[in-house]
Formats: C-alpha cells, structure tokens, sequence
C-alpha cells in the first residue's frame, strides 16, 4: 500500500475512493436520489409560497449542492476510518498522515460551502461556519466510537431549540470580532482533537478504539441492526418471566414467537415505547418551561407529524422479522418436533401466518399508540389528531409483508418492502380522491379507509398462498 501512495493529489484521489467503496454499494444513487427529491421538494413549495422564479432556484440549487455534500460526507467519513486499521497505522505512516489531511480538507470545503451558500437567507454566515465546523467534528467524533461526539451533537441541538435562554448577546457576539474569533479557535481545536481521536497511530488504545469503531459501523449495516445484542437487566428479566410462562402453557403460536429472538418479541417494543413517551414528556416539560411561545405553538402545529414518522418503524420490524427467520434456521428444525406444532406444511405454514399477523399487528398497535401519545402531548387539535390515525392507518398494509413463502424467499426484503409500501400509499391516496370528487369524503380519510381494504387484501393473500407453499422451516433453505 505505501507504494501506492504516491503524491498528495494522487494519495486524496485514492484515498476518497477507497473510503467511498467502503460504503453502500448504491451509495450514489441513494445520495442523488434523497437530494433530487428533496430539491424538487423544497423547490415546489418556496414557488407556490413566494411565486418567484429567481428565489426558487436559488433555494434548488442551494439544497442540491448541500445534499450532496453532506450525503457524501456522510459516506466518507466512517469510510475513512475504517482504513485507518491498527496495521496500517503501523506499516504505513504516510497514510495516516494523508487521511488526516484530506478529511481537514474535506471538512474545509464544506464549512467554507455551507458559510457562502448562508449569503442571501436569514442564516447568519458566522454561525453556520460555526455551526457546521462543530457538528462535522462531533460526528466524526462519533464514528471513531467516542460517545462524546452523540453528546456534543445533542448539546449543539439543545442550544439551537432553547436559544432564547442562552446569555443576552451570545449571538450577536458570535456574528462577528472577538467573540467569532474565539469561537472559531474553539472549533478549530475540537477539530484537531477530533482528528487525532479519529485517526489513532497504533498502540493498544487504537486497539481498544477499534474495537468500539468496528460496532459503531456494524449497527449502521442491514446485518447489524439485525443482531442480537446484549439485553438490558429489565428488559431480559421480563422476557424470561414471559418465556417461563408460554414454555408451562405449550403454547405452540406463543412459542413460535420466541424463534424472531428476545430483541424481537413484544416485551422488548413496549419497552422502547415506554421509552420514547418517557422522552416526549421530559421534552415537553422542558419546552413549556424554557421555550419560546413561538416554539411551542410550531410544536402544537407541526409535532403530530414529526411523530407519526415512527409510524415507518413498521418497515424496520417487517425487515427485522424476515431476518431472524433466516437466521434461526437451527432453532426453526427443532421447533418442528414439538408436539403442539402442526406436522403438515399447509397446516404449519398457517400456523405461522397467525403467529406473525398477530405479532405485527401488536407492534403496529404499539407504534399507533404511542404516536398518538405523542402528539396529544405536544398540544395537537382534534383534526390534527384525526390525520394522525390516518397516517397511521396508512402504514396497515405493512403487517402483511411476513406473510409469504418463507421457504423460498428467507432473507431481506430491501427495496421491494419500500417500494410496496409506497403503492399501497399511491393506490389509497387515488382511491381517496377518488371518494373526494364522488362522496365528498376528506382525501386522508378515504386514503386510510383503502388501506385497510389493501391490508385485509393482502392478509387473505397472504393465508392463501400457505395452503400451497412448501414447509417454511427450514427445508427450502437447507435443500
């Protein structure tokens, strides 16, 4: 590797593609993709708000550029950690030396970029050279396993929200002369330390840091968010209580639910639940009691919907379902000697639909739940509740997505489960204009009533398609 190391353009060049190839494969097109979206995005609403041709493209190219950047920031970064390796640490100095120097001037490139591309908005420059300097540090911080980058993230976050209880004139002193000039020495030194931390030179606590770097990554990989990992004293202690009761009871479709793993049973969800709207209330009180009337009419306004994007979680949990199904291949063959459990495969693989239909259901019911929790915590009206179970409604057809021929296609779902979801959510909001221009009916509530129809669909498909698929554990994956 040192021999291909030759001069500093050639070493960044090489060193940006291989920090780059270490990603996602479609890297490119998920950044190209999310950042044209959002362009077009943003785009339609400035015209429609200002009708300004000028101004709308100054916001679409000013979004553009700044998707890009940060979305392949965000690819490199990790990238490049990775290839700072305890080995290659020692055998090949200069190459530690070069990915310091390329992630500075990386770092570089977009702070100086976002500063320019603040011209001209409400943004002040000062502050989001600022702004962007700290946050790249801390998220690089962060991918090197350090856990004091999520903190200086949540700090910068916390002061962003409750910036009018920061000292009368921080701001303005940061605008500009001194207090900027402090500031920026500041950055400049979280900056160097971030980098040194990032890009350790070997030694036993590069070791112990790439330790931590390696599952830092891992959770951000399909493979990773999937694994089993350590279970909490709470958690684990309510998941053995519920496991010694369905083990006495034998009961077959209870204990089938045991084979998605403890990190996949309802235990562990109404845990997280309890979690999220522990935190919703702590945030609330924290915003009525600090924040601003500005904020915390945004919040009334807006909070439902910022909320029922947890609804998406049902995604994650099909996806997690049909892993564990592949992975559990050996407990799966041992399940099948079970007296309670039905022998033939018909009988079995219905068996098995009710099991995951009742368990995507429950978690649906959850997330629902704890949606509407949420926004009726941050204050949301009547109609603002009523489109929050509309979206909720939405996202139904979801539950049906386990129910397929798991002999034959075990595995991940990717881009199909996406792009099924996005369908079913085009085919119920045709429907729902369609009830709109006839019945009068409000679109969101039509669009809702069309997917359940679509769910309850797909359900009986699903229970159809049982009677005649092959055994789903685990012959067709052992065959």
């Amino acid at each position: 590797m040192s021999a291909a190391l030759k001069g500093p353009a050639a070493d960044y060049w090489l060193l940006w593609r291989m920090a780059l190839s270490t990603r996602h494969p479609r890297a490119s097109a998920i950044v190209l993709g999310l950042t044209g979206v959002a362009t077009l995005v943003v785009a339609l609403l400035v015209q429609l708000k200002n009708a300004d041709p000028l101004l709308t493209a100054s916001f679409a190219v000013r979004v553009a550029l700044g998707g890009v950047m940060m979305g392949w920031m965000l690819y490199f970064v990790p990238g490049a950690v990775k290839l700072n390796s305890p080995f290659t640490a020692r055998l090949v100095p200069r190459l530690r030396r070069r990915l310091i120097e390329l992630t500075a001037l990386v770092w570089l490139v977009a702070i100086v970029s976002s500063a320019l591309m603040a011209q001209g908005t409400k943004l002040s420059p000062a502050l989001v050279f600022l702004g962007t300097g700290t946050w790249l540090a801390a998220y690089g911080l962060g991918q090197s396993g350090n856990r004091a980058g999520a903190w200086v993230q949540f700090a910068a976050w916390t002061c962003i929200v409750f910036n009018q209880h920061l000292p009368a004139g921080l701001i303005d002193q940061l605008k500009g002369g001194t207090g900027f000039a402090v500031a920026a020495l500041l950055m400049l030194a979280f900056g160097a330390l971030a980098l040194q931390w990032m890009f350790l030179n070997g030694g036993e606590r590069h070791y112990a840091a790439r330790e931590a770097q390696i599952l830092q990554a891992e959770k951000l990989t399909a493979a990773g968010q999937f694994k089993e990992r350590k279970q909490h004293r709470i958690g684990a202690s309510l998941y053995e209580w519920v496991l010694r009761r369905d083990s006495a009871a034998r009961n077959s479709g209870r204990l089938l639910g045991h084979l998605l793993g403890a990190r996949n049973h309802w235990v562990y969800r109404a845990l997280a639940m309890g979690g999220i709207l522990a935190a919703g209330v702590v945030a609330v009180g924290l915003l009525h009691a600090f924040g601003s009337l500005e904020l915390q009419e945004m919040t009334a306004n807006i909070g439902w919907a910022g909320a029922a994007l947890l609804m998406l979680g049902a995604l994650f949990d099909c996806e997690r379902r049909n892993v564990r199904l592949k992975d559990t291949a050996a407990e799966q063959a041992l399940m099948r000697l079970v007296p309670p459990l039905p022998a033939g495969a018909p009988a079995f693989n219905r068996h098995l639909a009710r099991t995951l239909l009742r368990v995507g259901l429950l978690e649906w019911a959850m997330l629902a739940a704890t949606v509407l929790c949420l926004g009726l915590l941050s204050g949301a009206s009547s109609a603002d509740l009523g489109m929050q179970v509309c979206l909720c409604c939405l996202t139904l057809p979801v539950v049906a997505a386990n129910l397929r021929d798991h002999a034959h296609h075990a595995g991940l779902l990717g881009w199909r489960l996406l792009c099924g979801f996005v369908l079913s959510v085009c085919i119920s909001f045709a429907v729902g204009a369609a009830a709109h221009a006839v019945f009068g009916l409000p679109v969101l509530a039509g669009a809702a009533l069309a997917s359940i129809l679509i769910a309850i669909a797909l359900v009986a498909n699903g229970f159809r398609r049982a009677r005649t698929a092959p055994y789903a554990f685990p012959a067709g994956r052992l065959a």
